[in-house]
């Protein structure tokens, strides 16, 4: 099982985290992982991982970027070019997630003829205003990128860097979540999107679709049928003022 992280130093304890919940819950799968990092290096995780560190040679300088929205956001896009050729699909994950399930399921979805199979946190109507808001007139699903599992071979077919280094500076001042905004925008109907109860379950998700009537959803329906909790946004439990029920799984992983 193939699994890519794009990540700096500053996010490197919340990986770390992550990871341990991956590993713990996937003992049975050969995990390599791979890492898209222009700060880290192997000696900076367990040493029993069997990790490789890639060094992304791009300019970004002219890119949208904050503090919460790093250039690494954007190293994903140029996955097919910088990993080996042996590599059809890879498993991407954002570190402020917790891996509750096997992901073996998730890992063998068919994802023949599209980039990427992800899920979204919003429905129709806000899936169509936000393609008119970045010009992705063919868009069928608006991601959440926190999880996304890529169809390297795919995508490395029809790689090509300019275009992308364009899309991301020519766009730059009508992102908001740059990074979904930019993958929606070039992925476009390219993009099959999996469950989000069970893939990429936030604690806003969780809260709306319980507000929704989703009786049959807590936090034990969670720990049995949730493989993936994305603590996405500001909203996180290792900072100060977090809000919500889904916390006590980061704190179960982050305390073993």
């Amino acid at each position: 099982m193939n699994i890519l992280l794009t990540l700096n130093n500053a996010y490197l304890d919340i990986a770390k985290i992550m990871l341990k919940s991956l590993y713990l819950n996937n003992e049975d799968e050969d995990i390599k992982l791979y890492v898209i990092s222009k700060d880290l290096k192997e000696v900076d995780f367990p040493k029993e991982y069997d990790i490789s560190i890639i060094n992304p040679e791009l300019n970004l300088d002219s890119a949208f970027t904050t503090a919460r929205y790093p250039e690494e956001m954007y190293y994903r896009l140029f996955a097919s070019s910088l990993l080996s050729a042996d590599i059809d699909k890879i498993l991407y994950l954002d570190p402020d997630i917790i891996v509750n399930k096997s992901l073996r399921e998730l890992y063998e979805t068919n994802i023949e003829g599209y980039y990427a199979a992800g899920c979204t946190h919003i429905k129709e109507p806000l899936t169509k205003l936000n393609a008119l808001r970045i010009g992705a007139e063919n868009a069928t699903t608006y991601l959440n990128t926190g999880v996304l599992l890529l169809n390297i071979k795919s995508l490395r077919s029809s790689f090509d860097k300019e275009k992308i280094l364009k899309t991301i500076i020519a766009n730059k001042h009508r992102l908001l979540l740059p990074d979904q905004d930019i993958i929606t925008l070039l992925y476009q109907d390219k993009i099959l999107k999996i469950d989000s109860i069970r893939y990429n379950l936030s604690d806003r998700i969780y809260t709306l679709e319980k507000l929704r009537g989703a009786k049959y959803l807590s936090l034990d329906y969670v720990r049995k049928n949730t493989a993936i909790i994305h603590y996405c946004g500001k909203n996180k439990p290792w900072r100060k003022g977090y809000h919500g029920e889904l916390g006590v799984f980061f704190e179960e992983y982050k305390n073993i």
